[in-house]
């Protein structure tokens, strides 16, 4: 797993990494797929409790790969706008590498649930009923991160874009 930077300049703060997680809707997970191929998979997530957690159905292909994968990434992009006066994007991501592992005790599936369902359908009156019917069923897995870094786009690119 690669730590340093090269353009040291670019890197986000704390806090600037901390909002793209917790405000962005979706990232891609990096999971060993068939015969070698990387499968990567656009998933909602929630951080929460200092973890990633992911849901999904117990049964297909992405279920297959998470059974076989335990080191991954997962990335965020929390911001992309083409600037076309520089030729260049105008980004920030977020980078999480960390261990996937299953989420079996029911407390703790409860909470990821619940905060899913906050993050992405606050204040639905029906949410703890759908989560209580679906916590049989659903599939539960946690990325418990081991380095998180963040990178944006070089100064000159951010400040042609505050010019469009």
């Amino acid at each position: 797993m690669r730590k340093e930077f090269t353009r040291t300049k670019q890197v986000l703060s704390q806090e600037e990494i901390q909002k793209i997680i917790d405000t962005t809707a979706h990232g891609v997970l990096s999971l060993n797929g068939d015969d070698g191929y990387l499968y990567t998979v656009p998933l909602s997530y929630v951080y929460t409790d200092g973890v990633v957690y992911f849901h999904g159905s117990p049964r297909g292909y992405k279920y297959e790969c998470f059974q076989r994968t335990d080191k991954t990434s997962f990335s965020i992009v929390g911001q992309s706008q083409i600037v076309p006066s520089v030729r260049a994007n105008n980004f920030q991501s977020v980078l999480i590498w960390g261990r996937l592992q299953p989420v079996s005790d029911t407390a703790e599936k409860l909470n990821a649930l619940r905060a899913l369902a906050e993050k992405y359908s606050p204040g639905i009156p029906d949410n703890e009923e759908e989560i209580q019917h679906s916590l049989n069923y659903v599939f539960m897995v946690k990325l418990v991160p081991e380095w998180i870094t963040g990178k944006q786009a070089a100064l000159e690119v951010r400040e042609a874009a505050e010019k469009l």
